[in-house]
């Protein structure tokens, strides 16, 4: 892919909003960020990325809540751009049918876990970019 892929990294945590931005633009990728659910969703729909890191636990709207919105946005309008959304958390949730249960209602394309390894998020974010584009 000789375009940059742009990412929309979404989360309230200074440290990891830079470490994911320094990281990942050192990488290659192009990166836009915001600070919480709503400036994330305003962004998505503005300038779409090609995927999107969205954190769980967010002031205003959570990351469950923003994802679920912007794949219905997504499947609703026809000019919007589909693209990938991977949530982001520190926190584990109860069980595996609960998980399994958010993870299907926010409509998710990934999850993954803070601590997170930035080959992991690369990983999946090439994974997944490609599945969308093909």
């Amino acid at each position: 892919m000789d375009q940059k892929i742009k990412i929309l990294v979404v989360d309230d945590e200074p440290d990891i909003l830079e470490t994911l931005e320094f990281s990942l633009g050192r990488r290659g990728f192009e990166i836009a960020t915001a600070i919480d659910g709503l400036e994330g969703l305003e962004k998505a729909k503005q300038v779409p990325p090609d995927f999107m890191i969205l954190d769980v636990m967010l002031p205003g709207c959570n990351g469950y809540e923003v994802s679920r919105m912007l794949k219905e946005w997504m499947d609703n309008d026809p000019e919007a751009n589909s693209f990938p959304i991977m949530l982001l958390t520190a926190r584990k949730v109860e069980s595996r049918e609960r998980e399994r249960f958010i993870s299907t209602w926010s409509r998710a394309d990934a999850c993954m876990y803070k601590p997170f390894e930035l080959d992991e998020i690369i990983n999946t974010i090439h994974e997944l970019t490609r599945v969308n584009n093909h």
